[in-house]
């Protein structure tokens, strides 16, 4: 019977013993298997929290990126526009300069040419007053036009009369040597006198003297003043060349050829009904001419038409 006893005792440890174990290995297992699964989700949880950051980290990138952009492309315009805005007010600020600089220019160059070539009044004129553009501003003709010689001839000459030193300046020449002035010569614009210069100046579209109006005598001095008018140019010829090849004759006023003042164009069958020499017969000659005054090589001169345009005195 004790061995029974003691068998059984050792079978109910044996059994509780067992059942501890047991439910030891079950309570591991359990508590490793929830390790394990709170592992896993904390794992989860922080891929996902990677990714949210990433995802936050991209789009504040991005945010930021496009900011700069913004900003940049802000600037960018901002700097154009007060560029542009600069540049017009440099623009308008510059153009009266500009202007101002161009006329400056040009009547530096006036005055350069002048002392070298041409004179500027005498004793019994004022000189005539220029305006912005470097004519002479008139209430009637042609004002602030220059026209292109009629001329045939449009070569050079050769040079007669060699200068060792330039001639005096214009303003000098036109003080000390003025030359005599035509007192009974008046001539007035009339409806004939309109229908010859439509024909002997095609060049001109319309004209712009009214009936009675005194046509004006100027110095052969200043007659570079009057380019693009109906003018009586008066002086002392000084020179004269003849072109064979067209058959016209040269009148040059003031300082000999290159240096002229003032050209007078005549065809040689209007020289020749004053004299069958019309070289020594103008040469030397006061001689007043009226027509349309041209430019030729930025020189002023007439071409005559007719024998009624000249005149001597």
């Amino acid at each position: 019977m004790k061995k029974l006893i003691t068998i059984l005792a050792m079978l109910l440890i044996a059994a509780t013993s067992y059942n501890q174990s047991s439910r030891r290995t079950a309570n591991s297992e359990q508590t490793a298997q929830r390790n394990e699964a709170r592992s896993n989700n904390a794992s989860a949880n922080r891929s996902v929290q990677d990714r949210n950051e990433r995802k936050d980290n991209t789009s504040r990138s991005d945010n930021t990126q496009v900011n700069t952009r913004r900003t940049n492309t802000g600037n960018s315009q901002g700097r154009t526009e007060t560029q542009s805005t600069r540049s017009r007010e440099s623009s308008s600020t510059s153009t009266p300069r500009s202007r101002n600089n161009t006329n400056t220019q040009r009547s530096n160059t006036q005055v350069t040419n002048n002392t070298s070539r041409r004179g500027t009044s005498d004793s019994e004129h004022t000189t005539p007053q220029r305006s912005t553009s470097g004519n002479h501003v008139r209430n009637s003709g042609n004002q602030n036009t220059v026209y292109v010689s009629t001329r045939r001839y449009a070569g050079t000459h050769t040079v007669v009369h060699h200068y060792q030193t330039p001639p005096p300046s214009r303003e000098y020449r036109a003080k000390h040597y003025a030359y005599r002035i035509p007192v009974s010569l008046s001539i007035i614009w009339t409806p004939a006198m309109h229908r010859h210069y439509i024909r002997f100046y095609p060049l001109v579209p319309y004209w712009h003297y009214s009936y009675g109006y005194r046509i004006e005598n100027v110095s052969a001095y200043y007659a570079e003043y009057y380019m693009g008018e109906v003018m009586t140019v008066y002086g002392r010829v000084s020179e004269v060349y003849y072109s064979r090849s067209t058959d016209e004759y040269f009148l040059y006023y003031g300082p000999y050829y290159p240096y002229q003042d003032f050209t007078a164009v005549i065809p040689g069958w209007i020289a020749r009904q004053y004299s069958r020499r019309p070289e020594r017969y103008f040469d030397n000659r006061y001689l007043a001419v009226t027509g349309l005054i041209t430019s030729f090589q930025g020189e002023p001169e007439i071409v005559v038409n007719e024998s009624f345009q000249i005149h001597l005195y």
